[in-house]
């Protein structure tokens, strides 16, 4: 069978592979054939700033729409046609209880058992990692479920977040993932939702606002793009009607003398934001972030991918020299089909449609290596590409 293989820091090329099958151990798994693709970030991350494969012939691709070929002999609910939800992440329980949204430990399609890129792949318990796709829920949203979706939504529930409470949620990125912990935040019933994203491409603000973004600012020289607060996008002034030269910050207070950390301190007269859900940034983000979060109860919640190595860094300030009572959370998004399962309802009941995030589509399996390099190089216009194979 034809597969596209991991063969070295910035390449994905064809290969002939074994076709998979079902052995007497795989009672409880299921053979699929790929029919919508979608390269996620962290492939193009594994891809082309990773050191290499981490096994010969590793097959990469963990977010799709796919057909039942084959089941095993205890498989129950998925049968031999059947178009399903594959789990990005599939908790490894047998008894199948972690599979309610688990995350850790995880079989991870793409990372220690081969991805979808592949003319047919094997899902361990297909039970608990398939899920069938409701009347109602397009190809396209579906496919933005599996990852996108469920890892923003893992986010927002980390951060406990609760409706009712006013809590102001910042939302670091304008990525697909980013989007969805906006969208996620809004469903959650967070009062105020900023953003910090990208000032490079107009439509990454959009649909930020368009998921529940309140205000939008540019993480590049703190600029407020949007402010659905005034008309005309113009800043809001502090919540006590002070003068902005009355809002005095203490220097130490923004570590990385960051622009736009200096904005959200503004806007919320120095005291921050409640919750963080980081999906997105550099080396500096969590120095950042801890300056951005509010003392006593404020919550960051990571599920951004942190390349390279070394170590992640936090001021001793806005720590209040280790005292300020911060929470900060470094999550894999969860997983299983009755988190898939609870994505579909998000969908069915109006509060989220993540279709909105697929701005390319392209067809034929062959052009998964184009499309991965797309993702790479992010033109304008992109958030995320449909393939169709």
């Amino acid at each position: 069978m034809k597969a596209f293989v991991f063969t070295e820091k910035g390449k994905v090329e064809p290969r002939e592979l074994p076709a998979p099958v079902l052995d007497p151990a795989d009672q409880y798994a299921a053979i699929l054939k790929p029919r919508f693709l979608s390269p996620c970030s962290s492939d193009a991350h594994t891809v082309y700033a990773g050191p290499g494969p981490r096994r010969d012939n590793l097959v990469l691709g963990h977010e799709g729409l796919a057909e039942v070929v084959e089941t095993g002999s205890a498989v129950r609910d998925f049968h031999p046609g059947d178009l399903v939800a594959v789990s990005a992440v599939m908790p490894e329980v047998p008894d199948g209880h972690g599979h309610e949204g688990s995350h850790f430990s995880a079989t991870k399609l793409g990372r220690n058992i081969d991805g979808m890129w592949s003319e047919l792949f094997k899902v361990p318990m297909a039970d608990q990692n398939l899920a069938h796709i409701p009347d109602g829920v397009t190809p396209e949203a579906a496919l933005m479920a599996v990852d996108m979706m469920a890892t923003g939504y893992t986010a927002a529930e980390a951060a406990e977040i609760h409706r009712g409470a006013g809590e102001s949620v910042l939302v670091i990125g304008s990525g697909a993932v980013a989007l969805m912990a906006i969208a996620a935040a809004r469903s959650m019933g967070a009062g105020s939702i900023y953003c910090i994203g990208t000032d490079k491409d107009e439509l990454n603000r959009r649909l930020a606002v368009l998921y529940g973004a309140e205000v939008y600012i540019s993480y590049r020289d703190g600029r407020i793009l949007y402010d659905g607060r005034k008309p005309g996008g113009e800043a809001a002034p502090c919540p006590q009607e002070t003068a902005a030269e009355s809002v005095v910050i203490d220097p130490r207070a923004n570590a990385t003398s960051d622009r736009a950390v200096d904005t959200i301190l503004h806007l919320t007269c120095g005291e921050g934001v409640d919750r963080i859900l980081v999906c997105g940034g550099g080396r500096n983000t969590y120095m950042q972030v801890c300056d951005m979060l509010r003392y006593g109860s404020g919550i960051a919640v990571n599920v951004a991918y942190i390349e390279g190595t070394g170590t992640v860094e936090l001021p001793i300030f806005s720590l209040g020299r280790g005292m300020a009572g911060k929470t900060f959370k470094f999550m894999l998004s969860k997983g299983g089909r009755v988190w898939t399962e609870r994505m579909f309802r998000e969908i069915l009941d109006g509060r989220t449609d993540p279709s909105s995030l697929i701005t390319h589509h392209m067809q034929g399996f062959n052009r998964i290596p184009e499309a991965l390099e797309l993702m790479h190089r992010r033109p304008g216009g992109l958030v995320k590409i449909m393939v169709e194979v």
